[in-house]
This record gives structure tokens, sequence and C-alpha cells, in this order.
């Protein structure tokens, strides 16, 4: 019984830490993913892809990725740690991982790209270049399973450090993200504009791997990193709160209606709302129809 609480108490640490990752990638990527998937998709120079980028661009953006990173980043690292109890050699647990979570996110992936690069958006598009995503995906679960265990491995006493977690999960995010990279850079030659798809001589160059990549590596590496810093007092609240939710079992009739309130809050002012937008259209239609003989 304690190691099935302690399990949920690190499941909830993960997405925590996948949360806190979520904002910091959320912030840095409203800015560098357009100039990202200009290089990745468009190929074009790095100067070219800053000047396309305007403030308003940025805002409009953010929201987006806040959103979608709040759903994709949690979920990752949730289901991490949940996949290291299945009793599976951990490149097959990797592969598992990554599948289950290119399957279920790849729709708020394309919506985002292609949001980011300013496209219309089709149900069509929501599955666009599965395959070249999944194999990405299933390179870097493996991955991140394989090097976060080497760099514990190293020093498992640093590991219990904010230092070594932030510097552990950093460098393993930067080997994950290098690693599955040609899965990535297939999945921008499949994501091309028809009208503007290049040759895969033309696509394929060294120069623009690096420039792609190195970008969203960091991006990624400093947000789970950050990330990490929140685990351990996350794992401590939870413990915390579940301690008292069970002396105390009256609280969860209180979170439960808590719940039941806000939702009904939600609703009265969303009506509000609704019969505010229809009041001076009801209005003018009413002094017309007086106006009529």
């Amino acid at each position: 019984m304690a190691e099935q609480k302690d399990f949920v108490g690190r499941v909830v640490g993960a997405a925590s830490q996948g949360a806190v990752g979520a904002v910091v990638a959320a912030s840095l990527s409203a800015v560098t993913e357009p100039i990202v998937n200009s290089i990745l998709v468009k190929r074009v120079p790095l100067s070219e892809a800053v000047k396309e980028l305007d403030p308003e661009r940025v805002k409009r953006f953010l929201q987006t990725t806040l959103a979608t990173n709040f759903i994709k980043f949690p979920f990752f690292e949730a289901t991490n740690v949940i996949m290291q109890g299945v009793d599976l050699p951990p490149t097959a647990r990797g592969a598992v991982l990554g599948t289950v979570f290119c399957t279920t996110t790849l729709p708020i992936t394309n919506y985002r790209f292609r949001k980011s690069m300013d496209l219309p958006i089709t149900p069509s598009d929501l599955y666009q270049a599965y395959l070249p995503t999944v194999l990405r995906d299933i390179l870097y679960g493996i991955v991140r399973n394989k090097v976060m265990t080497f760099m514990v491995g190293l020093n498992p006493a640093r590991s219990n450090t904010n230092l070594g977690r932030f510097m552990n999960m950093f460098a393993t995010v930067i080997a994950a993200c290098v690693l599955s990279a040609p899965g990535n850079e297939l999945r921008g030659y499949c994501l091309q504009p028809a009208n503007k798809r290049q040759s895969m001589v033309d696509f394929f160059q060294p120069s623009k791997f690096v420039r792609s990549t190195s970008i969203g590596a960091i991006i990624m590496a400093i947000s789970l990193g950050v990330g990490t810093l929140a685990t351990p007092q996350v794992e401590k609240l939870w413990a915390t709160l579940r301690n008292y939710l069970k002396s105390n079992p009256i609280s969860y009739l209180l979170i439960v209606l808590f719940a039941v309130s806000k939702v009904l809050d939600a609703r009265r002012e969303k009506a509000m709302l609704s019969a505010i937008d229809s009041a001076p259209a009801n209005k003018g239609k009413s002094a017309d129809a007086k106006a009529k003989p």
C-alpha cells in the first residue's frame, strides 16, 4: 500500500515537473518556435526567419503554446513514470512510451505547428506526418530512459540535489533531442507545403540540421531542467495533502462541493456574457418594431 502511495506521488511529481516545464517552454517557444519551424520547413536562413516575426504574432502564439504545453508536457512526464513500473526492457519501454505519446498528442502537435506557420487547419491535417513523428518520439523515449539511468548512475548522491537534478535532466534532454532529430528532420520534410516542396538534396543539409535542432533542444532542456526543481516540493505537498485528507474525510466532500460551485459559477458567467452580447441586438429589433406603423 505504501509503495502504491509513493508511486502516485511520483506520478504527481512528474506531472508537476511537466507543468513547470510547460510554462517555461511556452514562454520561450512563443518567440523561438515560429523561427525554428520556418528554418525546419521553409529552410530559410535564421536572419530571414527572425524578420518574419512580429510582436502581435508572438502574443497570439503564446496562447497556443501555453494551452498545448499544459497537455503535452505533464502527460509525457507522468506517462514516463507510469511506464517505469511496467516490466519491459528499457528499449521496449521507451518505444511504447514514444508510440503512446505520439498517437495521443499528434493532433495537438500539428495544430500548434500550423498555428505557428499561419497555415489553415483542417481535420485531415491533425495526423499529418504520423510515421516520422512516431519515429522521433520513439527515439526520444528510448534515449530519455537510457541516458537518465546513465546520468543518475554516475553520481547517485548528486542526483538528490537541485543542481544534480537540473544537470541530469538538461544533459538527458539534450541527448534525446539530438539523437531523435533525424525523425524530426524527416517530419519537417513531410510537412512542407506542396507548392514550395524542396528536393531531398536541398532539404537535408548539415547546416540546416544544426540550426533547426539546436534551438529546440536547448529550450526543452532548460524547461524540463527547471521543472525538476519543483518536483520534490510538489511531492512533499502531495504527501501532506494526502495525510490531511486521510485524517479529515469530510475534506473530500468539501473539495467536490468546491469543484461543483466553480462549474456552476462558470456556467452562470457564460450565460450572463451571452445575455449581454445579445442585448443590443434585441434592443435594436424592438426599436425597429415600434417604428413600424
